[in-house]
């Protein structure tokens, strides 16, 4: 008699988040002073946030606030100051193996520098991090890209695709962020064949609602029709069990004009 041994794989799950906060406009409906603490507890049980927007006072400001997490990013101006793509992670799973910071340009590494018809500078954050849970390495990177060029968008498309595979494939890749366009735009398109991603919104066994759209502005009887431009990719080890858009409203309103978006993945554990 021949005795075959089945053991199932074993998985952990992970979270991630992406969540455009909105940059601390003294003339919004909800100024960042009365949003900032639930900006925090919107994010704050999640395993990785890749966050959009973040001026220095804001960052101050989460970073007070998610004790559990570690973070890294740098703002997109000259100085180093500006709105930042940070991206934050649980300090109690993950290792930093290495951060950088690039600018969509034709000199990605000279801070500030603007290209491809895009008006502002636009950045993207990579991390790289060893998950003691699952004994794999990620690879995270968190951008924003042009609103006003799908030409700038474009570049970015195909500078992106190049860097998620910076430095040799890593067991997870997740890019993700605010790409200012729909599913089906061409640089959308363009960047998930490029760097054979996927889109979680596609990829979920199952989503919160059939669908939804992330960038309502802050007045929820905007959500209904509001267009999708918040994304999770993803390409490696692990499969997407679930996938939302999230809705926080204080005194009427969202708490930014943008839905956080998280998806929940199951990773096999490495051995």
């Amino acid at each position: 008699m021949c005795l075959v041994s089945v053991q199932a794989q074993v998985t952990n799950e992970l979270s991630v988040c992406s969540f455009n906060v909105r940059y601390a406009n003294p003339t919004d409906t909800l100024i960042w002073e009365d949003r900032k603490n639930e900006v925090a507890d919107a994010v704050r049980y999640f395993d990785v946030m890749g966050l959009q927007e973040v001026l220095p006072i804001q960052w101050d400001d989460l970073r007070e606030r998610l004790s559990f997490h570690d973070s890294y990013g740098i703002g997109r101006e000259v100085d180093g100051q500006g709105e930042a793509c940070p991206v934050f992670w649980n300090r109690g799973r993950f290792d930093f193996l290495h951060g950088e910071v690039r600018w969509f340009s034709e000199t990605p590494d000279v801070p500030g520098s603007i290209a491809y018809d895009a008006d502002l500078p636009r950045i993207v954050t990579v991390v790289v991090l060893y998950d003691r849970f699952s004994n794999r390495t990620m690879r995270f990177l968190n951008t924003h890209w042009s609103h006003v060029s799908e030409e700038a968008r474009m570049s970015a498309s195909a500078l992106l695709s190049g860097w998620s595979g910076w430095g040799g494939e890593a067991d997870l890749t997740v890019v993700c962020g605010d790409f200012n366009a729909e599913p089906g735009a061409e640089s959308i398109e363009n960047l998930m064949s490029t760097a054979n991603l996927q889109d979680t919104y596609d990829a979920a066994t199952f989503r919160c609602r059939r669908d939804f759209g992330t960038f309502p502005s802050f007045y929820p009887d905007r959500v209904g029709g509001a267009p999708r431009i918040d994304y999770i990719f993803y390409r490696g080890e692990g499969t997407v069990d679930w996938i939302c858009a999230d809705e926080y409203i204080k005194h009427g309103v969202y708490i930014s004009d943008h839905l956080p978006i998280h998806a929940i993945f199951k990773i096999p554990v490495n051995p």
